[in-house]
């Protein structure tokens, strides 16, 4: 039994939703609102809730779901997929972070809330993802892990951009729901950082590779050594760096640098920072580096990219 001392408690409230292929269970919050749109083959959903103290949220689709925080940061959140077998614990989740969950698996999220806050979930079926098929991909073969946290900038754009368009819908509406569909599709097969293709053979396993991006995701200031992140995985140092790249395409400093580029993007959304302050927020150590850096990473100046988005 949680320890709810202080917070609005109210009575389990479950319900399936309209589709019976989505079930969702609620506890020690209240839905204040919620609203649905059709994205094609895709189903986006936002919700309104209150909550006072820890809170819980369960669900169980047959689509891959994706959940964004969209307003207000919880604290004390910890989300579990499929009776135990995959587990992330999280001091905060704040907007813009997702959880995302693959098909015929269940996802429950223990959290701390205070006062309102929104968050939109997006329901993806498996089969929509063969829309991409070509000569070098086959979505039959494509494995989605759980994951929780930041996700790529493009991911988050696209998302937004859904969440818009159901606040304020324009014209053509019907056809920029299925060009949204058909990007957020793609941004889920090719955000690496949050949603990876099966490991190369040799590379970490998945369970070694979580704790090891746990500790990188937790402050993207800091700059674990190699030593430091071979001991949570639980390998020699040599060992760790070549399973590490097999894995992910990448050395654990050029992921850490890609991270940070990943969430200074999200930071140049706010116009009220200036480039200085969101290159020390991300762990950059001079405004040079971080320019440089970017530019090595994305192809643009951070403040040609600023300009651009």
């Amino acid at each position: 039994m949680l320890n709810l001392s202080g917070a609005v408690i109210r009575s389990i409230q479950q319900r399936a939703d309209e589709s019976p292929r989505i079930k969702i269970t609620r506890r020690h919050s209240e839905e204040l609102m919620r609203y649905s749109q059709e994205f094609g083959d895709l189903r986006a959903e936002v919700f309104s809730c209150r909550a006072q103290g820890m809170n819980e949220l369960e669900v169980l689709a047959e689509t891959h779901s994706v959940f964004m925080r969209c307003g207000g940061t919880a604290s004390r959140f910890e989300v579990t997929w499929s009776d135990q077998k995959d587990h992330q614990k999280l001091s905060e989740f704040k907007p813009g972070w997702i959880v995302f969950t693959p098909a015929s698996s269940s996802v429950r999220m223990i959290k701390k809330d205070k006062g309102d806050y929104r968050y939109m979930s997006v329901y993806v079926p498996p089969g929509t993802l063969a829309q991409l098929n070509d000569d070098k991909l086959d979505a039959s073969h494509l494995a989605l892990p759980p994951q929780a946290g930041p996700c790529s900038a493009e991911l988050s754009r696209v998302l937004l951009a859904m969440k818009d368009e159901m606040d304020n819908p324009g014209p053509v509406g019907d056809l920029y729901r299925t060009t949204l569909a058909v990007q957020l599709l793609i941004r889920l097969v090719r955000s690496t950082c949050n949603l990876t293709l099966p490991p190369a053979k040799g590379g970490l396993p998945a369970w070694r590779l979580r704790r090891v991006l746990e500790m990188l995701e937790a402050d993207l200031t800091a700059a674990p050594s190699v030593s430091q992140l071979a001991c949570v995985a639980g390998l020699s140092p040599a060992h760790f760096c070549t399973a590490f790249k097999q894995s992910t395409g990448y050395s654990p400093h050029r992921y850490l640098l890609n991270r940070r580029v990943a969430y200074a993007k999200e930071l140049m959304a706010d116009r009220r920072l200036s480039l200085t302050e969101i290159a020390l927020s991300c762990g950059f150590g001079s405004p040079s580096q971080f320019a440089t850096t970017f530019r090595r990473i994305d192809g643009v100046t951070p403040s040609a990219y600023r300009r651009s988005s």
